[in-house]
């Protein structure tokens, strides 16, 4: 069996198959308090959470992004089709007697270590010919020995430091430095959103301009397909009709995608949404009371203001 021809027939362009190793820099980070509410699942030493695998395969996945920013970046798209390839993987790996499991790892961290692409001053990680438009997912396996890993590779810097990125930026980022706290895509998971980050949003799922203006990115971009943009109407959404939306973001995402599509009807002005939010206020109780307060006074106020 060939691992690497095996993922690129269920859709990844790239892999690397690495050794486990403990990560204490990242550990170091995390405990100072660097990474928001989501990495506190990530296990930072493989050897100790999964003791039966002798290697981790992390694999990439590229896309290219919409040439419309205000409908949803394309990363998170490609990240809930990756996420299907590598369950694909995973069971095509176990009908080969190989036992796999979806690695809960730093994977940006393990390739750096590795010398594997490089870090930008957006914190993101770099690997050419796809710049930082990649998704990435991990399969801890267990291979027969010896195990073949990846080459060491040497990171090779690409970042100018032009500080493009810092002026696209909300204010997360600061000369290249990375604070969660101020991005909002930190707090855009199934959560309440803080107040203050509402005006912020333009698209479901956060944003991408820091990538958007790095000019070491590709700079292709695609037309968004009109039925995304159909699936995406946020007054579709909070009408209740969210089947096809979470068909492309994933299907865990209903209270994410309920609590996004409430705030941009008020960001958008979508003035036709008011009695769909009204009726929606009335039956969730507290659920989404932050965002729907926001939006319909929002819209209220607009709706005064034209008439």
């Amino acid at each position: 069996m060939n691992l690497f021809a095996l993922c690129r027939q269920v859709g990844f362009s790239k892999s690397f198959l690495l050794p486990n190793t403990a990560y204490e820099d990242w550990t170091r980070h995390r405990n100072d308090g660097a990474f928001h509410a989501n990495a506190d699942y990530i296990r930072d030493d493989p050897q100790k959470a999964y003791p039966w695998a002798n290697a981790c395969l992390i694999c990439v996945w590229p896309y290219t992004p919409f040439d419309d920013p205000a409908v949803v970046p394309a990363y998170y798209l490609a990240s809930n089709r990756a996420y299907h390839a590598m369950n694909d993987l995973i069971r095509a790996l176990e009908k080969e007697g190989i036992r796999a499991e979806r690695a809960e790892t730093p994977y940006r961290t393990q390739l750096l270590a590795a010398g594997i692409g490089a870090r930008m001053d957006n914190q993101l990680w770099y690997y050419p010919p796809y710049g930082t438009f990649t998704v990435l997912w991990g399969v801890m396996l267990s291979l027969p020995e010896p195990v073949e890993y990846t080459p060491p590779h040497a990171n090779e810097p690409v970042c100018d430091h032009c500080g493009r990125c810092d002026a696209a930026c909300f204010g997360a980022l600061h000369q290249g430095t990375f604070d969660w706290h101020a991005c909002i895509r930190s707090y855009l998971e199934n959560q309440p959103m803080p107040e203050r980050f509402m005006p912020e949003l333009i698209s479901f799922s956060g944003c991408q301009r820091c990538q958007y203006v790095c000019p070491k990115n590709p700079k292709k971009r695609i037309p968004i397909p009109q039925q995304v943009r159909d699936a995406l109407d946020p007054v579709e959404i909070v009408k209740g009709n969210h089947k096809a939306a979470l068909e492309l973001l994933g299907r865990n995402r209903k209270k994410q995608l309920l609590r996004q599509a409430i705030v941009l009807c008020g960001n958008q002005n979508r003035t036709e949404a008011i009695p769909y939010l009204l009726e929606l206020s009335e039956k969730s109780g507290d659920s989404y009371k932050t965002e729907l307060n926001y939006a319909i006074s929002l819209l209220q106020k607009s709706g005064n203001m034209i008439e």
